[in-house]
This record gives structure tokens, sequence and C-alpha cells, in this order.
């Protein structure tokens, strides 16, 4: 995704990106045999690679959303080559979570039942927001989109894929009856309001640098 490159418009010698997205792709193929290993082929099996590929893709937009933040605040070879590879984080997060749409689509049809128009309706906007992101994944986008356009897509973009991730995990961790143990779903919220709590305080750090007198 272009909002994670290291500048909009910036035309520089970049790394190849498939370490990071076959690396991604590869993890979703291995959760996918360890729970068939486990339970078989069958609906179990199918509900938990739909519940980790979607940790999976959680936590590879967690790295997409701090990357830039860690490495302002704590500068170091590795922080730094993270945010180098945030464009290539981006897309490993996109076909991560286009993983776990086959998988869930894969779970209803195994099911014969079909999504809500509610969550039809939610989840198809993440994922043409996220389809949208990865299209101007590039220079040539951000270039013909302009740096201000580019930048609010990445930006309402990010903003409603990780509305729908806590809107999830919130409902789980409120539920009286949630599929697995509580403190899973405060790992998993604590870790989505920590990354917009780090990015919103490197934004006011850099805010009050910039108004203070030179």
């Amino acid at each position: 995704m272009s909002a994670l490159s290291a500048g909009a418009g910036a035309s520089v010698m970049r790394p190849a990106p498939w370490p990071i997205v076959l690396t991604a792709l590869g993890a979703f193929v291995l959760i996918v045999a360890i729970c068939l290993a486990a339970f078989g082929p069958g609906e179990a099996a199918l509900q938990h690679i739909t519940r980790y590929s979607a940790r999976l893709s959680f936590l590879i937009f967690i790295l997409v959303l701090v990357t830039g933040a860690v490495a302002t605040l704590w500068p170091t070879p590795l922080t730094r080559w993270l945010r180098r590879q945030r464009r290539y984080l981006g897309l490993a997060f996109a076909l991560a979570h286009f993983c776990h749409l086959s998988a869930l689509l894969w779970l209803f049809r195994h099911l014969g039942a079909s999504m809500d128009l509610v969550t039809m309706l939610g989840g198809g906007l993440a994922y043409l927001l996220i389809g949208l992101m990865v299209l101007t994944s590039n220079d040539y986008a951000v270039r013909k989109l302009g740096a201000k356009r580019w930048r609010a897509l990445h930006l309402s973009g990010l903003t409603y894929v990780w509305l729908i991730f806590m809107q999830s995990y919130v409902g789980r961790l409120l539920s009286p009856t949630p599929p697995e143990p509580k403190l899973i779903f405060v790992v998993l919220t604590a870790l989505g309001v920590g990354a917009v709590l780090l990015r919103f305080s490197v934004r006011l750090r850099e805010r009050s640098r910039s108004a203070s007198p030179a």
C-alpha cells in the first residue's frame, strides 16, 4: 500500500516485495495445514482456519500501522528496515486478508449458510478499500492522484479496516459467551488501540515541533 511507502511521490529504488508477501502466503498455508491436521476436514477445521487467518492479517495490519511511529520513536536498523518495507507489509496484509476471505467463504459454503446483509456490506466495503489501496500502491498512482488525495484514500482505508477489526474484537470481548477466552480479545483489542495511540502520539509530537519557534 502506498500509504506505507517511505514518501509520497518519491521515486526510489525499492527491494522486491516477494519475500514479505510470500511469507504471508506461507503463513496462511501453514495455518490451513495445521488446522486440517488437528481437526480433519470439516467444520471445526474451517472455523479455526477463518479465525487464525484473521489473526494473521490483523498482526500484519498492526505492523503496517506502527512501523513509521516505532521508527520515529526508537530508530534502530530493524525499525528503519521495517519502515522501508511498509508498502510491502501493506501488500502482505492485503494478501493475508483476502486469504481470510477465501477461508470464510469456504466455511459458509460448507455450512450452506450465507452472510447477513450488514456483514456483507460492511465487510465488502473493507475489501473494496483494501483493493483500492493495493491498486494505488505504486509511485505512478501517487503522482496521478496527488499526494493529498492519495493520503486521504489510504488514511480512510486504514481507519475503516481498523474499525472493522475493533468492532469484531470488542464485540467478542463484551459478549457473555465469546468463542474463546476473553483474555485473547483483551490482548487483540489492546494491540489495536495501542497502535492508534502510538501513531497519534507521534503525530502530536511532530505538530508540536513544527509549531515551535526556530
